[in-house]
């Protein structure tokens, strides 16, 4: 361990690998190195080179842009019972009364070291490869809440709510999060915003016995079309007299059509001879002009 501008330097771990080439072999060392302040700062990495002391140097220079600050209780130990994991590394760090010391071994007892822990108890429970084991212990440490990130966070000593954001699963692909995540593969309910809560208990659903473009609305209007050519022909065949003021009620008692229809439209289709008083809801243009060159009168119930 050697000590350098208020930061401790530790090499946890040196590997030699060897490249068979034509030649003969090739031989290059990595290092595993953990820097820190012994005050709640700690960087680590990995760097390669041809001789064990370049490698060494520049794992050192990388761990030193990538520190991060740890909260320590009382400046000893962690606040709190914390687990790590980081691929098939898996570790257990517990705090630790004062007087208790560092009850770690290999790679985490580095780490503690360089950071400035005093009392603590680590079990690893994973794989014994130093730079899994030396990540997960990372992991864990940074999972840590001080008593000041927690008062924080419940709002208790500043005025802005923090607010961790819900992480929507299953959006899609360009979500980063699952195409279905948890929905399934296949069906209906696969998709988003789908929920079928329909079961019944063995009769006909609800949803199914309504129509399915909506209800017949109440108040619809019925309205009955007559064409000048049918108008004529009842007078011709004196159903009707041009002498009585033809509406919807007198088309009615003639019986020319149905009861079902609430009004009326006289359309302009063929010709009529005789003059006749009108009262309807509706009449097209071309009906209009005939009738009014006819010399009939015209009376609508409603605006066209």
């Amino acid at each position: 361990m050697e000590k350098n501008n208020e930061f401790v330097e530790k090499l946890v771990h040196i590997n030699r690998i060897t490249k068979v080439v034509k030649g003969g072999r090739r031989f290059g060392f990595s290092a595993l190195v953990v820097v820190g302040n012994q005050n709640g700062k700690i960087g680590i990495a990995h760097a390669k080179a041809k001789q064990v002391p370049d490698a060494i140097k520049k794992a050192n220079e990388l761990a030193r842009r990538n520190l991060v600050q740890i909260p320590l209780k009382e400046g000893r130990t962690i606040h709190h019972d914390i687990f790590g994991k980081d691929g098939a590394g898996k570790i257990k760090l517990r705090s630790a009364p004062k007087g208790t010391g560092i009850i770690a071994g290999g790679p985490v007892r580095a780490v503690c070291e360089v950071l400035g822990i005093k009392d603590i108890v680590a079990k690893s429970l994973g794989t014994a490869n130093p730079h899994n084991v030396i990540r997960a212990c990372l992991k864990a440490l940074l999972k840590q809440n001080s008593p000041k990130n927690l008062s924080i966070l419940r709002t208790l000593n500043t005025t802005t709510q923090v607010r961790s954001k819900k992480t929507r699963v299953g959006r899609g692909i360009g979500s980063g999060k699952g195409k279905t995540c948890g929905r399934g593969v296949k069906g209906q309910k696969s998709s988003s915003g789908v929920a079928i809560k329909s079961f019944e208990g063995g009769q006909m659903p609800l949803f199914r016995r309504l129509p399915k473009r909506g209800f017949n609305p109440i108040k619809k209007e019925k309205i009955a079309k007559l064409n000048l050519n049918k108008i004529q022909s009842m007078i011709d065949k004196k159903i009707i007299s041009q002498t009585n003021i033809l509406n919807l009620e007198s088309f009615k008692k003639a019986k020319i059509i149905s009861n079902t229809f609430n009004k009326i439209k006289i359309l302009g289709s063929g010709e009529i001879k005789d003059k006749i008083d009108l009262s309807v809801d509706y009449i097209s243009k071309s009906a209009k002009e005939k009738l009014e060159k006819n010399g009939s009168k015209i009376n609508l119930k409603q605006k066209i």
